[in-house]
Formats: structure tokens, sequence, C-alpha cells
């Protein structure tokens, strides 16, 4: 028959145990009152409790008594509290190392997002307005553009494959992938395009543009581009314009004369002439308080 035993008795008995198996050494049977509450509560677990009982054991024992040095103090405490500290020390630091790759990954598809609306970078142009991109070269004027693709010394006509369209280009050598191949930057003229060997090293592609008012970013769409706004053209001469365009230049340039020399241009004068004819075919009438206006 198993007798049951409450926690009174239970404890009344434990320490009576204790006492029989120690004997009358006041520290053996401290320590292990003091091991068997620290395991039967958390009353340790309160901050300052060590140095309360020790306080309270050295009060109750008599004079010269020994035992209280047998009281757990404050500092066996310390570990405990610096493991119990430590975990969520490490769990901050898991968050954070888990938490990485997630910002990372949320910051990367803004950085590409910005990235993509600044838009490629440019290059800027070298003194034929265009670039000098090692593969091959190109220059422009507002009529043209020039491509310069070296090849082997010594190569013929016949090894070159060049195809030019209204809106795309292809040039290389038979043989070998094309350096340029793809559709043009904008169209041009198939039937004013050329190209030649220069000294047998250079293969040079003259294509016109269609519109000839227009600077070209790149020869075909996909390599690298310039910053036409850096594009310094060069001063054009009325020789190289057309008669109509050199003709309406060149009444441009008068009438500015005109004007800085205080005199009529040449639709003030114009004007001023219709009305002197006007005047001459009608005697009759009397202009000579007339205010005309020829501006």
């Amino acid at each position: 028959m198993i007798e049951e035993i409450d926690s009174t008795a239970y404890n009344k008995h434990y320490l009576e145990k204790v006492y029989n198996e120690v004997g009358s050494d006041p520290q053996a049977f401290l320590a292990a009152a003091l091991d068997f509450l620290k395991q039967e509560s958390s009353f340790f677990g309160q901050p300052g409790a060590a140095d309360t009982v020790a306080s309270l054991v050295q009060a109750r024992l008599p004079a010269g008594g020994a035992a209280a040095a047998a009281v757990p103090r404050a500092a066996p405490a310390a570990p405990a509290a610096a493991a119990a500290a430590a975990p969520p020390a490490a769990d901050a630091q898991q968050a954070a190392a888990a938490a990485a790759p997630a910002a990372a990954a949320k910051a990367q598809p803004a950085e590409q997002a910005a990235a993509e609306a600044a838009g490629p970078s440019t290059l800027t142009p070298n003194d034929g307005n265009g670039a000098d991109l090692g593969r091959y070269s190109w220059t422009q004027s507002l009529p043209e553009v020039v491509v310069s693709v070296p090849v082997p010394p010594g190569s013929k006509g016949r090894a070159c494959d060049v195809v030019i369209g209204r809106d795309k280009l292809r040039v290389g050598l038979r043989g070998q992938p094309p350096v340029l191949d793809g559709p043009l930057f904008a169209a041009v003229k198939p039937d004013d395009c050329l190209w030649n060997l220069v000294d047998g090293r250079q293969l040079e592609v003259t294509l016109a543009k269609a519109d000839a008012m227009q600077w070209w970013r790149c020869v075909v769409h996909g390599e690298p581009e310039i910053d036409v706004q850096k594009v310094e053209p060069e001063a054009s001469k009325l020789t190289d314009l057309d008669p109509e365009m050199r003709a309406t230049v060149e009444k441009m340039m008068w009438d500015q004369r005109q004007k800085a020399l205080g005199l009529p241009t040449s639709e003030e004068q114009r004007k001023a002439d219709i009305m002197k004819q006007f005047m001459a075919q009608h005697p009759e009438m009397d202009f000579s308080n007339a205010k005309i206006d020829l501006g």
C-alpha cells in the first residue's frame, strides 16, 4: 500500500533525511537545504534573492558561524542570466541574417527600375560626330553617315559582304560573322549609298540619309549610342547648299545687313516698289498726305 504524503510532510521528511545524512555539519546542511529550495521554487530567480538569503542566514547564525559562506551569491546567477539573455541575441542575429536576403531582393528591383528609368549610357561623339567602337567606327554629317570597318590587309572586294537596304544594313566579310547586321537607326536612300575598299585595309560604307536634318545616335539599333546633344556640326558653306536653300540663306543675310544699316529689307523694298508703281499709274490721286506703312 502506497501512503500519500502531502508537500509539507515531504519537505519535513526531506530536511530530516538530510540532517541525518550530513550530521552536525552546518555548511553541508545549509547547502543541501538551499539546493532543495532552488529545485522546488523559482525563488533564486528573483533579483537580489541570493543576497537576501545570505543576510538572513548571517543574522540567524550564532556569532562566529561560518555557514554563510555556503550561501550562493549573485555571481553564480550571472552565468545563468547571461545564458538566458544569449538566445534572444542569437535569435536577433539569425533574424537579421534571414531578413538580409529578403531586403536585398526587395532593393534589387528598385535599383533595376532606377537603372531602366535612367536609360542606357551614351558615348561622347568622336571628332566626326560618331563613335570609335573597335570593331568599327563611324562619322556623320547631316546628309550622310560613313562607316569604316577594318579588314585584313590585302582583302579584295569579292570577299566583302555588304547589303544596304532602306531600313537594314549588313557589313562584314564572307564566311565570317557580320560586323554590323540589323535595322538602321533611320532610313537611307539605297540608290545614293555606296561602299569601297580603302588601300585593301578598310571597308568603307557611305549611307545617304533619307532625312538630311537628323543626327543619328547609332548606325544600327542595339549598338552603343552617342549623345546627340554633344554633336558639333561643321559650319556649312554656301557652296554646299542646293540652289533653293542657298538663295534663301543669301536673302536672310542681305536683310540682316540692311537692318544693321537702317535700310529697308528686301520685303520692305518690294512693297515700296509696288506702291511707287501704283502711284505712277494713278497721277490723278493725291498721296501727299497719305501715311503708308511698308513694314
